[in-house]
């Protein structure tokens, strides 16, 4: 039986260009020559598909994606249908197609150039609080047979995740309306996630568990996270939550490598909730912290590093660590910020303290080197005295005896309000604020401060 070939590869560069029709903006399609007429029936059924030049999908998953079924009768327009739905996915970067038909049937190979890695970020669910995160990624995949927790940034896989999601809120009954967002960082940065979220219903915090804790440990712990009981659960909140209220409970013991994983949540079962109705607008949920401690460091000594300005005789009575004892990670960043407020008092207004810890895991042991970047030293600049009238503002500025050129003092204008009190007119409540705004090219802090009837 003669084969018919449709769309041979021409192996040079011209020829090939020609195959090419571009369908998107990132997915170009191949041309076919004009078909030779095949007669059997069964010569227009698709009964291969080979996928070429992906690293990420096999043919199987291709096929899913494309539209296409095996057995179907497929022509040209199918095809060039097929190649559109994987290009707007976002996935590829060029799609090119050739097919060949024989008495027995089409065969169809696609290659594909994956979008580079760099270009697709990791998908996120917020407070899909009826599921694990296993749960989901095998139920999204299922329907979306692109899905590998990677999406692109452009192109409509995201919106295909979303149905995905949508659907099976719909199936199981329960409430709400998937939405999601790209998101970055605050800096204004790349985006690093997409990430989807359950909206038109209230899901509130109950409680908290904290697996991997110990009794003691979970005490504290509840203790700390009692703020956030009634909250609105989402992922993201108690990710802060755990960064700056519970993982503070284990770093001033000692247990400087201490960690929290995802939260998880738990449905507390509804009283009127029957299986297989639509659930209430209001959920409640016990949110799950899964914390692993690690071992207590205790502190083996520290040195300081960089410091010139100010001797190390005045700054080390700053820093409590005691040799032989747990290590206070809170205490110690409390330490260094009163290390910069002393470098400002001096006039050294961009001071950094960095600690640098140096772990000895077989003596269970930190010992901290204590980098310090001075800075240029800053001077008195223009003393501005705003909402006063002009008597007070002028004995105001006579009371002020940090001299323009003198190296500036953060702590003065403070103590400057305090010692004045009595020059301000009585009978008025007053507001006050400190503005400093440094001059990096004169060196010089210019004050404003100024004064509001409340």
């Amino acid at each position: 039986m003669m084969q018919v070939v449709v769309n041979q590869v021409v192996m040079n560069r011209a020829a090939r260009f020609a195959l090419c029709l571009l369908v998107l903006t990132q997915a170009g399609v191949a041309q076919k020559h004009p078909a030779s007429k095949v007669s059997p029936a069964s010569a227009s059924k698709l009964i291969a598909l080979k996928a070429t030049g992906t690293a990420r999908y096999t043919d199987q998953e291709i096929l899913a994606a494309s539209g296409l079924q095996l057995g179907q009768d497929a022509a040209d327009g199918d095809f060039k249908e097929a190649v559109r739905r994987l290009g707007d996915s976002g996935l590829f970067g060029e799609i090119v197609y050739s097919y060949s038909s024989s008495s027995a049937g089409v065969k169809l190979e696609l290659q594909l150039t994956d979008t580079d890695k760099n270009k697709l970020v990791p998908a996120q669910f917020e407070n899909f609080v009826w599921f694990t995160d296993d749960q989901l990624r095998t139920f999204v995949e299922r329907r979306v047979p692109l899905f590998k927790q990677l999406l692109p940034l452009n192109g409509n896989l995201p919106d295909q995740v979303s149905e995905a999601l949508q659907a099976i809120l719909t199936e199981k009954r329960f409430p709400g309306r998937v939405n999601y967002l790209s998101e970055g960082d605050e800096s204004g940065g790349p985006l690093h996630a997409i990430v989807y979220r359950v909206e038109e219903v209230s899901i509130r915090i109950r409680g908290f568990e904290f697996p991997g804790a110990s009794p003691e440990q979970a005490a504290l712990l509840a203790t700390a996270a009692r703020r956030s009981i009634a909250a609105s659960y989402e992922r993201s909140g108690l990710a802060a939550v755990a960064k700056f209220d519970l993982l503070p409970v284990y770093l001033q013991r000692g247990y400087l490598k201490a960690a929290f994983g995802p939260s998880d949540a738990r449905v507390v079962p509804h009283p009127s909730s029957v299986e297989g109705a639509q659930g209430p607008a209001d959920v409640e949920v016990d949110a799950i912290m899964r914390v692993t401690p690690g071992k207590v460091y205790s502190t083996s000594g520290f040195v300081w590093k960089g410091n010139s300005a100010l001797k190390t005789s005045e700054v080390a009575p700053l820093i409590h660590l005691p040799p032989g004892q747990p290590a206070d990670a809170v205490r110690l960043l409390r330490d260094i910020e009163a290390v910069g407020k002393l470098y400002r008092s001096h006039g050294y207004m961009t001071v950094q303290v960095k600690p640098e810890a140096q772990f000895d895991d077989e003596k269970s042991t930190v010992h901290y080197a204590l980098n310090v970047t001075e800075g240029d030293l800053y001077k008195m600049g223009e003393l501005e005295i705003l909402g006063l009238d002009t008597q007070a503002a002028a004995r105001m500025h006579e009371a002020w005896t940090l001299r323009e050129g003198q190296p500036y003092d953060a702590d003065y204008p403070k103590k400057y309000l305090d010692d004045t009190r009595q020059i301000v007119p009585r009978g008025v409540q007053w507001a006050t604020s400190i503005h400093e705004s440094l001059d990096s090219k004169d060196k010089t802090v210019d004050v404003e401060i100024r004064f509001q009837q409340q």
